[in-house]
Formats: structure tokens, sequence, C-alpha cells
């Protein structure tokens, strides 16, 4: 008599043979220890799991060469499913346990134990999952996601949902992460969001416009326009510290009087200022540190922001407001009339309302002077950064010093940026 599964998260040694007795399919084939066949035609093998429990896989072909019954749903044929299965077991993949475990049950045990994330990043990547991927596979086992599944889910965010690719790389980062808990946890053989990203670059990436810094033209006209207009000059101090000092928006807006010393002629660069959503819902301010220790920097403070900020000080004294406190930190530059910091999201529309006034402006002008109209291009808070970063690689040389200033992580970024610049000299040389 054979011996079926003797012992838990094994195979018995013996397999059928074709000696008188042993069990056959209908079609006078032997079968293996486990296997057996209904009534109906269809194949059954029993096993035991890793915890010793019985589990059974079905199917209407014993081998793949098998003709699939007239009618019948095609899966794989038992005996390729039993390899699949035999060497899960050889490795230890515990298979039951990830047929039970939902991708949402993955993303809750992903923020158990990534207790190091900030309350930002967080509430980014709990946002990107619930709106993007949620609906599409957090239902379902962890078992049964491809790779082509998650590649077919970031393709769709770019070319249908207009998503960055930019955002998509985040909610890779987010999905690469929970699954590669999975492969150490011993429930997935693979990760299935492992080069997901790869071939969505390659299709996407021509979505993806390269943001370039500002010419010297239409750095001087953007400034020369807000210094003038009466809707917008009050807009003239912030954007000369940001072209003046390459700093990061939220890092601009966070700034205090204590970071600026006016003696010395520096400022400290040691936090930033976020107004984003909560895990449970809403909004509020709070602080964040930089993410590496390049973001802690010293930025010289040149004499036009120098200027700038002593003139935003006097401001202030004409103004008489509460005093506005986040996690202790207070004695904020840029306030609001409610003596409120602003947020990001009201300084992107400042930028844009600025530009789309100016080009509009620029347009009735070029038609009434007779020439062609010089409109500014879309411009961020990123984009006075990457114009900082710019000049400042025109006229330095030392790299190291500019990737200290600009608290870039790695030097390829700074780097990037450099290259670029010498390409358009050559070129100019070259004309």
């Amino acid at each position: 008599m054979v011996k079926l599964n003797a012992m838990p998260g094994s195979f018995s040694e013996e397999r059928g043979s074709f000696m008188s007795g042993k069990r056959r399919d209908n079609k006078g084939r032997v079968l293996h220890s486990g296997e057996s066949q209904r009534a109906d035609g269809m194949y059954m093998f029993r096993y035991s799991d890793l915890h010793g429990e019985r589990k059974t896989i079905y199917s209407w072909k014993l081998v793949k060469t098998d003709k699939l019954p007239e009618g019948k749903k095609d899966s794989p044929a038992l005996r390729e499913a039993e390899k699949l299965i035999q060497r899960d077991l050889d490795d230890k993949i515990r298979t039951g346990d990830a047929e039970k475990t939902t991708v949402d049950d993955l993303f809750a045990r992903f923020f158990e134990m990534r207790t190091d994330l900030k309350e930002s990043t967080k509430c980014t990547y709990s946002g990107l999952y619930r709106k993007h991927a949620q609906p599409c596979i957090g239902y379902r086992s962890i078992r049964t996601v491809r790779r082509t599944e998650i590649q077919s889910l970031y393709i769709r965010m770019v070319t249908e949902a207009k998503v960055k690719l930019s955002t998509v790389e985040k909610l890779h980062v987010l999905h690469y992460g929970m699954f590669e808990i999975a492969v150490m946890d011993d429930l997935l053989r693979y990760n299935p969001a492992r080069s997901a990203m790869k071939r969505v670059r390659r299709i996407c990436c021509g979505d993806e416009s390269k943001r370039h810094a500002l010419t010297k033209e239409e750095q001087a006209n953007l400034m020369r326009y807000v210094r003038q207009s009466p809707m917008f000059s009050r807009w003239e101090i912030l954007f000369t510290v940001l072209f003046g000092t390459g700093m990061r928006i939220g890092e601009a807006l966070g700034l205090r009087w204590c970071d600026c010393d006016f003696e010395k002629g520096i400022i400290y660069v040691n936090h930033g200022i976020l107004y984003k959503p909560t895990m449970d819902g809403g909004y509020k301010y709070r602080i964040s540190s930089p993410k590496t220790a390049a973001g802690h920097r010293v930025i010289p403070m040149f004499s036009e922001v120098k200027a700038a900020l002593q003139e935003q000080k006097e401001n202030e004294k004409r103004h008489i407001r509460h005093p506005f406190s986040i996690d202790g930190y207070t004695d904020f530059i840029f306030l609001n009339s409610e003596g409120k910091v602003y947020t990001q999201n009201y300084i992107y529309d400042v930028i844009q309302r600025v530009t789309c006034s100016y080009n509009q402006e620029e347009l009735v002008a070029a038609e009434r002077e007779g020439r062609e109209p010089k409109f500014l291009p879309k411009i961020s808070a990123h984009i006075f950064r990457h114009t900082f970063c710019t000049r400042l690689c025109e006229v330095e040389q030392n790299i190291k010093v500019v990737q200290e200033v600009m608290g870039h992580r790695k030097f390829t970024t700074t780097m990037d940026i450099y290259n670029e610049i010498t390409k358009d000299k050559r070129t100019e040389v070259f004309k």
C-alpha cells in the first residue's frame, strides 16, 4: 500500500509504478501517491502543507499534453502544479499563508514594520495606495499578483489618470517594500514588484518633460515684472530668497529669523515645513527634518537676499500677530495675513498666477510692438531651486561646493546639472 504524505511539508518518496494493484486513471495511466481521479474525470492531488494541514488541488488534465474536456475551464495540468508545490515545500515557502494574505494585509504589515518612516511619507504612501492600488489589487491574495499586473497599473496611472511618472515611482517604492516583506517572511518566492518600473519607464518616459532652469533673461523678466506689478510686488522678497538661496520650498517657508545670521552673512538650513494630509484625514502643519545629513547645510547670504530679508523684517514690525508655533518652532519669516506660514500649494498657485499674468501682458505688448513674444515657461518652486543651482554652476567650478550648498545627497545629481550647463556652453562656443 502506498503511503501518502508521511511527513508534513513533503511528498512521499514512493511513487506509483506499473505494478498490478496500483491506482490508474480512466486512460490506464498509473497515478502517483496523492493523486486520484473523480468519477466526472477531474484529477485531484492531496498533500500536507508546512503546517501539516491537508490541501487539495484540481485539474481536468493530468499532464499538459492532455486535451481539455469540452466546456471545461482550463488550468495548469495537475503534475505541473505538483512540481510547483513540491518546489515551494522544499524551499519552505508558506504557500497556504500567502493564499490567505491579501495585498491590503501586506499594506498594513508594511506600516507596522516601517516605524522609521516620517508621518508625511506615510501619508503620501497611504494616499497613493488607497487611490490607485487598493481598488485594483487590494482585495487580492498576494500569491495571485503578477508583475505584469503591477506594470499595467503603473501604465494606466500615467496614460489614463495623467499621474506624473515621479509619483508612480513613489507608489512603486511602496509596492516593492510591501512585497519584499512577503519574500523575507517566506510567503512568496519572488517580489512581483521587482523590475516592474523598467518597462513603464521605457514606455512613459517621453511623457515626463525634463525640467529646465530659467535663462538669465527669463529670470530677469520675471523678477522685473513682479517688482513693478501692484498685484504681485509683495512676492518679490520670497522670490528673491528662492532664486538667491536654492532652498526647497518647504525649507524657505520654514525659515525663521534665528536661522539667519546677518553678521556672518549665512543661512542655516536644518528643517522644513509641510502642510500635508494626516493618516486620520484632514490636513495639518508639521516640521520635517532633512531626509539626509546632506540636507543640514549652511548657505551664503548674498547681498540681494540679505537686503530682501531685512526689508521683510521691517515690514513685519508694522504687523501685530499672535505667535504661530509648530512643534515648538516659532518666529517664522513668511507669514500670511492670518499670521500662519504659507502652504506650498498656495505658493504654487501664486507662481502660476504670476506667470499666466506675465504671459498675457507680454502677448499684448509683443503685438503692439510688432515682435515675437518672450513667454515664460511653466514654473514651479523647484524651478527656482534648479535655476539657482544653474547660476551657481555657471560661476563655480568646484562641484563639491555646489553639492554642499544645494544639499544634494548624491553627487550625480549635481553633476547632471553641471554637465547640462557645460554642454550648453560648448554648443554656444561652437556657434
